[in-house]
């Protein structure tokens, strides 16, 4: 676990020391998502192995990119959001650290959106005696619209996540899809 945080840390650090090798072009993009996720429904294995509601929640997303060619973007970001357990009413918290890719045509101010996300998350919960980490991946389209150094973009994201553990649950799972608000600055 240690080493595949490491490995996408020294990754975030590289992209961001494209900051000070740049010349006065505007490729550097930081922002902030704010969204929504509908009612989803999680599995959770051994030794429990149910399906299980969770209330909507929302999702916080902070991020960071770098234009690397004229209509593409690689970046990095992070996420979090926490859910209750109708069932229990428990709470639990996701926490998770990626890479994302962007492509965006025409090249206009109003352009449409595409890409995706990979990233290593933790989900915790208090009746579990143990944090679960795992994979998260997905795709993300929508619209945007810059003007000048600003932007705001609405993108649909959907993905699946799966986390395991040595603990009890041993593994959970769920698919997802959440409608994201972006709104960011390029320098």
């Amino acid at each position: 676990m240690n080493r595949k945080i490491v490995i996408i840390s020294l990754l975030c650090f590289t992209l961001s020391l494209n900051l000070l090798s740049q010349v006065s072009e505007q490729k550097n993009i930081i922002g902030f998502g704010a969204g929504y996720c509908p009612a989803r429904v999680v599995w959770i294995g051994n030794p429990v192995n149910l399906w299980t509601d969770i209330d909507a929640s929302p999702v916080l997303q902070i991020f960071y990119a770098r234009q690397v060619l004229h209509s593409v973007r690689l970046g990095s970001y992070f996420e979090y959001e926490n859910a209750t357990f109708k069932s229990t009413s428990e709470k639990a918290s996701r926490y998770n650290l990626g890479l994302n890719w962007l492509a965006q045509y025409p090249d206009a101010p109003f352009n449409l959106q595409l890409g995706g996300y990979f990233g290593y998350g933790i989900v915790k919960a208090d009746i579990w005696n143990q944090s679960l980490s795992g994979i998260d991946y997905g795709i993300m389209i929508g619209p945007a619209y810059e003007k000048n150094n600003f932007g705001i973009a609405l993108h649909l994201q959907s993905g699946y996540s799966y986390y395991t553990s040595s603990g009890t649950p041993d593994e959970v799972s769920y698919s997802k899809a959440r409608l994201l608000l972006k709104v960011y600055y390029k320098f």
